[in-house]
């Protein structure tokens, strides 16, 4: 079972039995087995027939929709999951403000400590690129998580310690490319526009997991509500931004994408070209599926985020006592 990124711009996708068919130009250029599918992620311009809808529907397959630039426009999947006890528990405990507290505390921990190790890895392969002071700034914002007493102090412990690790990642960054500091809607380097697809992906992945459990996507606990954002699934992926900053560093370090691959638009904004779509979607798919040690199991991160938001679930129905984030080794 695996996720289908289609990009092939002015295709269309229809259905023949217990297959996809992916058509261009009225000649068939892949056909996909049901059984060899979990997700479809369709990009840019790309038709898909009422048919084609419905089978996935039946099979309970998901397919989200994202623009050739990496902006995520929505999902159309099978009815909302039945469970309304979640719900609830899930609304009252918004309304708890210390159960928000405690959540949101382990959130950015394992956020930080996440993004410590992953700098500390790749120092490590790199000792003449000194980020001694960058690491001290987390580990400074770490030990002053303990003692906040308010989402605003939180927040703001996250802030210190995401400039000092933008720093050391942009002197991470190695060959022509350079990065300064994150920007999006446009990302206005090379290196951000990487960022942004991926965070995207990484969003697409972590709503996901909270619908599948049946949690209210748009009512998180450490971000606030704002029309239209599904802020559990934002507040959910935090502890796993590491897995995309690690995934754009080895796809600029180990020169799998090049200056060529990016395109840059009027509004100064970079963005992947076809060829550089392709083998982002391709290595992004390895690496998400790489295995990992989850307590005593062996999971791919895909599973790992359904686990983690099994674990909340189980937090949020009061069958165990505090949440705790994936930490990774």
């Amino acid at each position: 079972m695996s996720t289908i990124y289609l990009d092939e711009q002015g295709s269309e996708v229809k259905k023949k039995g217990e297959l996809i068919i992916i058509e261009k130009d009225d000649k068939t250029i892949s056909e996909i087995p049901l059984a060899q599918l979990d997700r479809m992620v369709i990009i840019g311009n790309i038709q898909i027939t009422t048919p084609a809808l419905a089978l996935l529907f039946d099979k309970e397959i998901p397919v989200s929709f994202i623009t050739t630039y990496g902006n995520y426009r929505g999902k159309l999947k099978p009815p909302t999951h039945k469970n309304i006890k979640l719900r609830l528990n899930q609304y009252a405990c918004y309304n708890d403000s210390g159960f928000r507290l405690n959540y949101s505390r382990e959130v950015i921990r394992t956020k930080l400590k996440n993004g410590k190790t992953f700098l500390q890895k790749h120092w490590r392969n790199n000792p003449e690129i000194d980020i001694n002071q960058e690491i001290g700034e987390i580990e400074a914002s770490l030990k002053r998580l303990d003692a906040a007493e308010s989402l605003e102090e939180i927040r703001g412990f996250e802030g210190a310690a995401a400039r000092g690790y933008f720093s050391a990642f942009g002197r991470l960054i190695k060959k022509e490319f350079k990065f300064e500091k994150r920007t999006k809607r446009p990302p206005k380097d090379p290196v951000n526009a990487l960022l942004s697809l991926g965070y995207t992906l990484l969003f697409n992945e972590i709503l996901s997991a909270v619908e599948a459990i049946g949690f209210d996507p748009y009512l998180g606990f450490l971000h606030e509500i704002e029309y239209g954002r599904p802020s559990l699934a934002v507040d959910m992926m935090e502890e796993f931004r590491y897995l995309i900053d690690g995934h754009t560093l080895a796809l600029i370090n180990k020169e799998i994408l090049k200056r060529e691959n990016f395109i840059e638009q009027d509004n100064g904004g970079f963005y992947l070209n076809e060829k550089g779509r392709e083998e982002f979607y391709r290595q992004y798919e390895k690496r998400i599926t790489t295995e990992v040690q989850y307590q005593e199991m062996s999971l791919n991160y895909r599973r790992v985020f359904c686990y983690q938001a099994e674990k909340l679930a189980r937090v949020v129905n009061g069958e165990e006592e505090r949440y705790a984030g994936y930490e990774t080794k």
